[in-house]
C-alpha cells in the first residue's frame, strides 16, 4: 500500500503511467475495431458511420494527441508540465475518461510544489494550439454525446 501512495506521489512515475495510459488505450481500441470489422466482413470506414463508434474514436484519437503534448510539456520545464496536466486533469474529466482524469489529477498533485519558471519559453506556441484544440475537441464531444444521448431518449 505504501508502495502505491509513494507512487501517486513521483511525477516520473506518474508521467510515465499517463503517458502510456494514453498511448496504449486508444491502441487497444482501434485493434479492437480492427478485429471486429474483420471478423464480421464490414469495412472500418463503414463502421466509423455509427455516431457511437465514431466519438470513440476521436476520444481515442484525442488521447494519443494528449500524450505528445504531454511529452512536449515534459520537455519544457515542470511548470509548464504542470499547467498542461491541470489542463488535462479538466480535459479528461469533462470528456468522461475517469482513469485519464486520475492520472492527471495524480499528476498535477506531485507538480504543484515545482519552482516558478516560465511557461513554455521554447514551444508556447505549439503547447498552447495543441490546448486550445484539445479543448474545443472537448467541446464537440461533449455536444456530440449531449446529441447522442438525446436521440436514443426521445
Amino acid at each position: 500500500m505504501n508502495a502505491i501512495l509513494f507512487a501517486l506521489q513521483d511525477s516520473q512515475k506518474m508521467r510515465t503511467f499517463l503517458f502510456w495510459y494514453w498511448i496504449i488505450s486508444p491502441l487497444i481500441f482501434f485493434f479492437y475495431q480492427y478485429s471486429v470489422a474483420a471478423s464480421s466482413g464490414v469495412a472500418i470506414q463503414q463502421m466509423l458511420q455509427e455516431p457511437g463508434i465514431a466519438l470513440a474514436f476521436l476520444s481515442a484519437c484525442m488521447s494519443l494527441t494528449m500524450a505528445g503534448l504531454l511529452r512536449a510539456s515534459q520537455v519544457e520545464n515542470e511548470r509548464t508540465e504542470g499547467r498542461f496536466a491541470l489542463f488535462a486533469t479538466v480535459q479528461q474529466l469533462v470528456t468522461g475518461n475517469i482513469l485519464g482524469f486520475l492520472l492527471s489529477y495524480f499528476l498535477t498533485r506531485s507538480l504543484r510544489d515545482v519552482a516558478d519558471e516560465p511557461f513554455a519559453p521554447r514551444l508556447k506556441p505549439v503547447l498552447l494550439a495543441g490546448m486550445v484544440l484539445m479543448g474545443l475537441l472537448s467541446l464537440l464531444l461533449i455536444i456530440a454525446n449531449i446529441n447522442l444521448a438525446t436521440s436514443f431518449l426521445g
